[in-house]
């Protein structure tokens, strides 16, 4: 399945929790790991030698980490120091690797001091070509030394869209390394009234349209839950109901016990008003369980 996996790293050890995960996929996968820190110029704090030291630190922090990890992954773990803007740094990396996924924390800090796991893992997504795994650890200072955590439940957001499907077989098949269940869901906005709340028979009209809208998911579900089962998967389906579609998703992961969501990055075709857009945002910010984000070549078409 993988071959070539990037993790990004900052230093710290916030960002090195994204590392057990990385490393028990390549173990699963025999899959290469490389490792990469970016330094990006910081001219008004810059000394002469500052890139060197920088650039000397950074590899001796990279090797410590290598020596660290030994004997850990699946297959052969390299790493590099890069100079430049660190989002077109790892775009670059992960083009020039043949990189196939990408696993980094959502946020942490660097030894310059400088917070950069967040924005860079925000501005990495909304050009990456591959698909990304986020991690969400807890806010501490020691890093998280071994992945013990099964994915026994893996929820997949659909939202009607060709775009939100594309995510279904690169989830399936991460889901196969852990001999995880799915569960597919979808969430269904409240409808807007379409006459005055003080008419007759309005309230009634709008339960009618958000009963035949749950019908309508309901079907949509099953028959991709049919397609997957057919392929011996384990399947389940639910449809809730929320005014904002990221805080439903969050929602329905703690409600099914989802060990991890994957979803499409965003999606514009469907009933109403496709959910994968601002709703990838949203999960991505709230929930806190790993996140895999996937973005297919027709996303941009």
């Amino acid at each position: 399945m993988y071959k070539q996996i990037l993790v990004s790293l900052d230093g710290s050890a916030f960002a090195e929790s994204a590392l057990p995960l990385a490393l028990e996929i390549s173990r699963r996968t025999g899959a290469s790991v490389h490792i990469v820190t970016v330094l990006e110029p910081v001219t008004s704090f810059a000394y002469e030698g500052w890139e060197g030291a920088a650039v000397e630190w950074s590899n001796q922090y990279l090797e410590d980490v290598l020596s660290r990890i030994e004997g850990r992954a699946g297959g052969e773990v390299t790493h590099a120091v890069l100079s430049g803007h660190t989002v077109e740094m790892l775009q670059g990396e992960c083009e020039s690797r043949n990189a196939d996924l990408v696993v980094m924390a959502s946020h942490g800090r660097g030894a310059m001091s400088r917070v950069w796991l967040g924005s860079v893992a925000d501005g990495f997504l909304r050009q990456a070509t591959v698909p990304v795994l986020l991690v969400r650890p807890d806010e501490k200072d020691e890093p998280v030394q071994n992945f013990d955590h099964t994915f026994n439940t893996l929820m997949i957001p659909l939202d009607g869209s060709e775009l939100s499907e594309d995510a279904l077989d690169h989830a399936t098949e991460f889901g196969e390394l852990f001999d995880s269940a799915y569960h597919l869901t979808r969430i269904v906005s409240y409808p807007v009234d379409i006459a005055s709340p003080y008419l007759p028979h309005t309230a009634q009209l709008n339960q009618q349209i958000m009963e035949d809208a749950k019908k309508g998911a309901a079907e949509y579900l099953e028959a991709h839950a049919e397609n997957m089962r057919r392929r011996g998967l384990r399947v389940t389906t639910s449809v809730a109901v929320d005014a904002q579609a990221g805080h439903g998703l969050i929602s329905e992961a703690e409600a099914v016990g989802a060990d991890m969501v994957a979803m499409a990055t965003h999606g514009r075709k469907g009933l109403s008003r496709a959910i994968l857009g601002s709703a990838a945002d949203k999960v991505l910010r709230g929930i806190h369980i790993p996140l895999l984000l996937h973005r297919s070549a027709s996303a941009d078409d």
